[in-house]
């Protein structure tokens, strides 16, 4: 009964330290190809020594033989760690995003609302469909460009974006443009 006792003790204090510290003790962790928790996650496994520990003490308590108490503790183990694998792929997939792309925005017109200086960066207004997006901007060839003027997106250079002079098309603030613009 010791050695269940101290499965279970382990895999609790592994659990425990695994949700207070975040993914430290992922061990057997091994990158998913869709993004989903791996079945052999720290939680994971974790909980299935957790269980394998507690149900082996109360086989045993029960008197229970040692083959079936190891069995039973293991088909435990298997299905909560189961259970648990379920529970974090369903919190995993609810939980949003906040990466965001700006590659797609090359070509498309925008206006400077902070002066953009020849040596340094400025500010422009992408108007959408789902709203507006202010973007750091640096002028392409080092000039100046005042606010108000109409600009180009040349190219996203990490979450800014490289701008050159458009012509005199207008871009309105208040104006969504559809994507593909």
């Amino acid at each position: 009964m010791i050695i269940y006792l101290a499965i279970a003790l382990v895999g609790a204090l592994l659990l425990a330290a695994s949700f207070v510290l975040g993914e430290v003790f992922d061990f057997l962790h091994v990158d998913s190809f869709d993004g989903d928790v791996h079945p052999l996650s720290g939680k994971v496994i974790a909980v299935g020594m957790t269980a394998f520990g507690a149900v082996g003490m109360l086989t045993q308590a029960y008197g229970w033989g040692a083959f079936l108490s190891a069995l039973t503790s293991l088909l435990a183990a298997l299905l909560l760690g189961a259970a648990m694998w379920w529970v974090l792929v369903f919190v995993n997939r609810q939980v949003g995003s906040t990466d965001t792309s700006i590659g797609p925005l090359r070509g498309r017109t925008a206006e400077v609302t902070v002066k953009i200086p020849g040596d340094s960066v400025g500010e422009v207004v992408l108007p959408g469909v789902d709203g507006t997006r202010h973007l750091i901007a640096r002028s392409s060839d080092g000039s100046a460009i005042p606010a108000g003027s109409v600009v180009r997106i040349v190219e996203a250079v990490g979450m800014s974006v490289v701008v050159e002079r458009a012509g005199s098309t207008a871009v309105s603030v208040s104006t969504p443009v559809v994507k593909g613009d």
